[in-house]
């Protein structure tokens, strides 16, 4: 308690010492840097008599000068041209600084446009503490984003992001399932998953699942990058995606901003916010509560979330801020279905005792200082407290409730890490700058899985029962794991036009295990049994060398064509082997994945009239891990090595424009997204030999997977359609053709329709509508082993929702 009296003792007299300086015979100067289309540029350098400011997400920067003084301005970016003026400073004034590309130095950066109305753009090549050149990324810009936004539909918010695999059978949003590229959407396990940069998945290492997704309403923009982001954000294949939430309006000392949502299946979703700026003290806090009774029978849920973030400009070069999210749920599960219930009537349920409940807890505090123009420091601490908990019963979807005790498993995830960049700008050749990010990685969690027996009623009682006299499977275990990193990734630009990449990281991971699992052992034929107790524990340390290049070059002003290739590592999670169901083991001996990505892609760098990106990715997959059908049961094991490969594309055009068709304050676009994938596996583990064969389909890979739609706005009402296309699946590596119990088998081929229109009523009011599955087609993505199933879980059929919110 002493020390954290001192701690707020300092801040307190940093706080009032500050202001002290302040409080002279100043004027107020407001630094306002845009570009040439309006947009507020973030982190330009404006020096001001050798003082170093930095401006803010809104292009902004605040300072205190001498009364009836003159200044030289120096506006300085490594994206744009540089500003040098001279201003008498008499009074209270906000100067405005208009920025235009650079055009010979660094024609990446300069011609990529922020378009004011498009919900997608590319990172820059150094942008929030990151080097992101000569990688395959994509920011989607929630705020320009039409769609439904009240139920977090992935459907819509990735419609542009190409090969994105959704399992579309969550509800209204409570958790998100996307993969990519042959890898598992579960829980977005395969990305590596962030909230405002810092990890929000159960744990990193031993459970990388996440539970919790941030409600849209709340979100500024989501980044996502491919397999390259290996190298400063974990070893993963998949990649990154980061979630970053909204900040106050530093124009305002409080904005309330408020989104009301009713619809079909008695849903309702009520998101309030406040924010602003004090000061120099940026806030943003919101509540929202969603609850309903889900498209199928035995699926209601409620849902309650809270988060605050605080922000201090402690000095002209630095800033602190923390930011805390809470968020829990209790959802039913109406189970799997078999195919032939599936074809007879997806909304039904034959279990109405399964429930599924979650409390997360995120926190973190950060810091940024600027030594200079060219050195930046970014260190970010967070820690995660959450639960998550099942009940339910896991027999196939075949077998009745025969009303029993019910299955429980419980997880309790403790995790505190800290994560730091250092980035240093420097002129390379001919003056041209480079870039170099240093980084390292502290991280520590500990997991502690349990499998009991649970009550035997309806009601979501998850009070674990004594098992002794029951033919039942426990176990209770501790996963502890560290994880030690050192990254380092370099931008060197051999010419105005040529850069390349280098970037390693080196990993250190120590996971353990320790605690008991029970198995019964028949002791007669009377089925009388004993319950044996097997207690174990285990120990791996890894030392992990990762390395990959990037190269970036850019063919002349409008095209850019770029590839990289990066190595990949992926540990096995101890938290999946010791959970044993009637209908899943996991082989003992099942190890590490590791392999490399590959991208090569050519991409236009503005968004004028059209944009378009395509490329090619390949990916060898060493010791893949799926699931094998073996005397029935499906086991969890190292399948073999896998070669993935495919080619992807977007391409989005203002028909409007292109032929030259102009109607005042109207608008029409089109977009296509899509990809064509071939994935397959080239040498099988002798554990998977007994189901599947080398040439096998690998799982969660779509032979092709297409969205387009059309846009069209006029004045102040707008209205999205979108089509989705998505070709046959595999869910399990034997390529199971004739379904088993709904557990086993393909997964067809399906189209589904959503339309979203919105109306803006007045500068402060908007409304909107959206229907998804227009056609109510019936259509499953998943066959699920465990909970939510086991068996096929269907998608949600037709769903509407009207939404009403204002900001003021």
């Amino acid at each position: 308690m002493s020390y954290l009296i001192k701690i707020l003792s300092f801040f307190i007299f940093s706080f009032y010492f500050t202001q002290s300086i302040y409080s002279q015979e100043n004027v107020k100067v407001v630094g306002k840097v845009i570009s040439t289309n309006t947009e507020p540029i973030q982190d330009v350098f404006v020096n001001i008599d050798s003082q170093l400011f930095v401006t803010d997400v809104n292009g902004l920067t605040v300072c205190e000068l001498m009364k009836n003084s003159e200044y030289v301005f120096v506006i300085s970016s490594l994206q744009y041209e540089t500003i040098i003026d001279t201003f008498f400073i008499q009074g209270d004034t906000t100067l405005t600084f208009i920025l235009h590309p650079l055009t010979v130095k660094l024609p990446e950066i300069s011609i990529e446009s922020d378009n004011n109305s498009s919900d997608l753009r590319r990172l820059r090549s150094i942008e929030g503490g990151g080097l992101y050149e000569g990688k395959k990324s994509d920011v989607i810009r929630v705020r320009e984003l039409k769609s439904n936004k009240a139920t977090n539909n992935a459907r819509q918010i990735f419609a542009k992001i190409p090969n994105i695999n959704i399992w579309e059978s969550d509800n209204a949003g409570l958790q998100l399932d996307i993969g990519g590229r042959g890898l598992s959407p579960k829980r977005t396990s395969n990305f590596n998953t962030r909230q405002n940069g810092y990890d929000m998945s159960a744990d990193a290492l031993g459970y990388p699942e996440s539970y919790y997704t941030p409600p849209i309403y709340a979100v500024k923009n989501i980044e996502l990058v491919r397999g390259a982001a290996a190298l400063q954000y974990g070893t993963q294949f998949g990649g990154m995606i980061n979630f970053n939430l909204k900040e106050g309006n530093p124009d305002k000392k409080i904005e309330i901003e408020s989104f009301q949502s009713y619809g079909n299946n008695n849903f309702f979703n009520s998101y309030n916010a406040l924010n602003g700026q004090i000061g120099k003290f940026n806030y943003y806090t919101y509540g929202y509560y969603k609850r309903g009774d889900g498209w199928r029978n035995n699926s209601k849920f409620e849902q309650i979330g809270a988060y605050f973030s605080g922000k201090y400009k402690w000095n002209n070069k630095s800033e602190i801020g923390v930011d805390f999210t809470h968020m829990n749920y209790l959802s039913q599960q109406a189970g799997g279905l078999t195919d032939e219930a599936f074809t007879q009537d997806p909304k039904q349920s034959n279990r109405e005792r399964n429930w599924f409940k979650v409390n997360w807890n995120l926190a973190s505090i950060h810091y940024k200082h600027h030594f200079s123009k060219q050195a930046t420091f970014y260190s970010k601490f967070f820690g995660l407290y959450a639960q998550r908990a099942s009940l339910g019963l896991l027999e196939t979807p075949d077998l009745p409730d025969p009303m029993s005790f019910r299955d429980l498993l419980d997880g309790n995830f403790k995790n505190y890490g800290n994560e730091s960049k250092f980035i240093y700008t420097y002129n390379g050749k001919a003056s041209i700058p480079n870039a170099v990010l240093i980084g390292t990685r502290i991280y520590r969690g500990n997991t502690n899985f349990k499998q009991n027996f649970g009550t035997d009623g309806f009601e979501a009682d998850f009070t674990p029962v004594d098992t002794a006299f029951f033919n039942r499977k426990t176990s209770d275990f501790q996963f502890p794991n560290t994880n030690l990193a050192l990254f380092v990734e370099n931008i060197v630009r051999v010419s105005d036009k040529l850069s390349f990449v280098p970037g390693i990281r080196m990993e250190y991971i120590n996971t353990q295990s320790a605690g008991f699992y029970t198995n019964t052992i028949k002791i007669n034929a009377f089925d009388d049994f004993i319950v044996e107790t097997i207690e174990e524990s285990s120990e791996a340390n890894r030392f992990i060398f990762l390395y990959g290049l990037g190269i970036s070059n850019k063919i002349n002003k409008k095209y850019e064509l770029y590839g990289n290739v990066t190595s990949n590592y992926r540990a096995i999670n101890f938290t999946d082997i010791q959970v044993q169901t009637n209908i899943q083991v996991v082989d003992p001996d099942i190890t590490d994945e590791s392999g490399y990505s590959f991208d090569m892609g050519l991409r236009k760098r503005t968004n004028s009239i059209f944009f378009f990106e395509t490329g090619l990715y390949y990916i060898i997959y060493n010791n893949r891990i799926g699931e094998i059908i073996d005397d029935g049961l499906r086991v969890r094991t190292n399948i073999g090595s896998a070669r993935i490969i495919g080619l992807e594309l977007l391409f989005e055009i203002d028909l409007f424009d292109a032929f030259k068709y102009k109607i005042k304050r109207s608008n029409l676009s089109f977009f296509v997204n899509g990809s064509i994938n071939y994935g397959f596996y080239t040498k099988i583990s002798e554990r998977a030999l007994v189901g599947v064969q080398s040439g096998n389909l690998i799982e969660d890979l779509p032979i092709y997977n297409l969205k387009n739609g059309l846009q069209y706005s006029y004045r102040s009402f707008q209205v999205n359609t979108q089509f989705s296309l998505v070709g046959k699946q595999f869910s399990d590596a034997a390529n199971t053709r004739i379904a088993f119990k709904g557990t086993f088998g393909e997964i067809p081929a399906y189209h589904v329709a959503d339309v979203t229109a919105t109306y803006q009523i007045n500068k402060n009011w908007n409304a909107t509508f959206s229907v998804n599955n227009v056609f109510n087609t019936f259509y499953f993505t998943r066959r699920a082993v465990s909970y939510p199933g086991p068996g096929i879980i269907p998608a949600l059929g037709r769903t509407w929702n009207i939404s009403i919110g204002f900001t003021l």
